[in-house]
């Protein structure tokens, strides 16, 4: 048997690294791609390692008790939803074969998959779907906490047949099952401890890839399930997460070839043009639909001085978005002009309070807080997280700290890893300010909704974790989220993005401009998906085997 390192050190030297299905346990001399062999022109292939470039190493693989990214990107071929969402946010089938809405729009029927397995064995069933929307989803999802709320019953009168009975007609929960809702196995998690149940770290899923092992700081490997549902697949034979914190590593180990994927949000804006000259690599902009996402600068308001709202609209105008569009992100972005994105069209609001850059306003504003400076020009000092591997945040944190000081604000960059920012910002709240990209979308109700409704301020990840109350907004956001009428509920969310950007709730900076980047070896990337930086269950390498025989 060929040593891992061994396996690693070949691995690096090549511009081309996949292997055939011998290789899935490190028992045989590898086949390695030669460049410039003919690629398959007639589908999907067999074989392979699809390997995964991560700039952030999570604490778990529990996709319901958290959206983060890092997770979301190596365990989501590993668990299943009931249906996925494609690019024009339609459902695609996934663990239910079929559903049908009742006229009134209070029932959905979910028909499952028949002789589906957990990867342990042991047989999947509708339990399963009802457990872990009311014991997991509704209670622990930083989303799925809200809407639960809507759910009056879920009945499951045979083992593949899930019915949702909602207590009045909802445009968002078909979305949410479709984006967020993983199923995760009764057997293992009932009576347990949610948040720490041992199979967080090893999950066990219905997904074409089994998990394999975790190496801390090194990488985490899926394996072929060989008892998919869907017998053709999958197509490659594992999947690798390598752990890369440095970004132009990342990007190096792309052009060499070991990695064959680079997600947004690892991949920096600075190399984008680089990559887009580069034949060997594919940079896509398709793929990230729902996301919206919104480079924001959060402050702590239950922490003075910013829980005065001239001391946040003077933080506001003492910032130049455009300057750091230009110089943290390339140019790749525009300016956000409140709390949902423009890629939310129904939804968004452009006719929002705005705070053009002017440190002359800001100055007076901090003047009329009564924050006077002391005898060095300082007002007072502050520090600002950001999460250390998202090179594009990092230079935005460390601008803003600089233009804060032409108001009097010493700033302080505190550039930290992934777990470390999550857990001081939304389980300690021991920040002034956090930069951070969090997404609006697939609908208000899922990405906007939980940053700012006061009933979603708890130690969460990706909650309302700058502590905002405001029983208006509340109300506002509760009757959109419930409201079955999408028209009328684009009038709710355009009414609470004037509120909250006069609150000045935070500093929405600018909108994500979202490309990923990835080995044009493989195909069946970024192709359906509204969420394609995830799903690449399907995943195929052009030079592998016609069949898997």
């Amino acid at each position: 048997m060929r040593k891992r390192d061994e396996f690693d050190a070949a691995a690096a030297c090549l511009s081309r690294r996949a292997v055939l299905q011998g290789l899935a346990a490190l028992s045989a001399t590898p086949f390695l791609s030669i460049p410039g062999l003919a690629l398959a022109a007639d589908g999907p292939r067999y074989g392979g390692t699809f390997l995964v470039g991560s700039g952030s190493e999570p604490r778990h693989l529990n996709l319901n008790i958290t959206t983060d990214a890092a997770t979301k990107l190596i365990s989501n071929p590993v668990l299943s939803k009931l249906i996925g969402l494609k690019t024009d946010f339609t459902p695609a089938p996934d663990l239910a074969k079929s559903w049908a809405v009742s006229e009134d729009g209070l029932l959905y029927t979910f028909t499952l998959e028949e002789g589906v397995k957990w990867h342990d064995g042991k047989p999947f069933s509708a339990e399963d779907v009802k457990f872990t929307f009311e014991k997991v989803l509704f209670e622990f999802h930083n989303i799925g906490k809200a809407l639960g709320q809507y759910v009056e019953t879920i009945e499951t009168p045979d083992p593949a047949t899930v019915i949702f009975k909602l207590k009045s007609p909802n445009d968002v929960f078909l979305t949410f099952i479709a984006s967020q809702s993983y199923i995760q196995p009764k057997h293992l998690y009932d009576g347990t401890d949610v948040m720490t149940n041992p199979a967080n770290t090893a999950p066990v899923g219905t997904g074409p890839f089994r998990f394999s092992e975790w190496s801390r700081g090194r990488e985490v490997v899926l394996v072929r399930n060989e008892d998919y549902f869907r017998k053709d697949r999958p197509y490659v034979d594992r999947i690798v997460s390598r752990f890369i914190p440095e970004a132009s590593s990342r990007v190096r180990a792309l052009e060499a070839g070991e990695v064959d994927y680079l997600a947004y949000f690892d991949l920096p804006p600075s190399m984008v043009a680089t990559l887009r000259e580069n034949p060997n690599i594919t940079v896509v902009g398709e793929g990230h639909n729902a996301w919206g996402s919104i480079v924001e600068l959060m402050m702590n308001l239950d922490r003075a001085p910013y829980n005065d709202v001239r001391v946040r609209q003077a933080i506001t105008h003492a910032i130049d978005r455009q300057f750091i569009i230009d110089k943290a992100n390339f140019g790749l972005s525009k300016v956000a002009t409140g709390p949902i994105s423009s890629q939310i069209g129904w939804a968004y609001n452009p006719e929002t309070r705005q705070y053009p850059y002017d440190p002359e306003t800001a100055n007076k504003l901090l003047d009329e807080a009564g924050i006077a400076r002391d005898s060095n020009g300082i007002r007072f000092k502050a520090g600002i997280v950001v999460t250390r591997t998202i090179e594009a945040n990092v230079k935005t944190a460390q601008i803003i700290a600089e233009q804060l000081k032409a108001v009097g604000i010493d700033a302080q960059v505190r550039a930290i890893d992934d777990a470390s920012s999550s857990e001081a910002v939304y389980i300690k709240r021991d920040f002034d300010m956090y930069v951070q990209s969090l997404t609006t979308g697939p609908d208000p109700a899922m990405g906007m909704q939980r940053q700012y409704i006061s009933s979603n301020i708890r130690p969460v990840p990706f909650t309302n974790g700058i502590g905002y109350r405001n029983p208006k907004v509340d109300d506002l956001l509760t009757r959109a989220a419930s409201n079955p009428d999408r028209a009328k509920r684009a009038e709710l969310y355009k009414e609470v993005s004037e509120v909250l950007c006069d609150d000045a709730a935070l500093v929405w900076l600018y909108e994500n401009a979202a490309f990923s980047a990835y080995n044009p070896a493989f195909g069946n990337l970024h192709s359906w998906a509204a969420e394609s930086n995830y799903n690449y269950g399907d995943v195929y390498w052009k030079e592998g085997e016609e069949s898997r025989a």
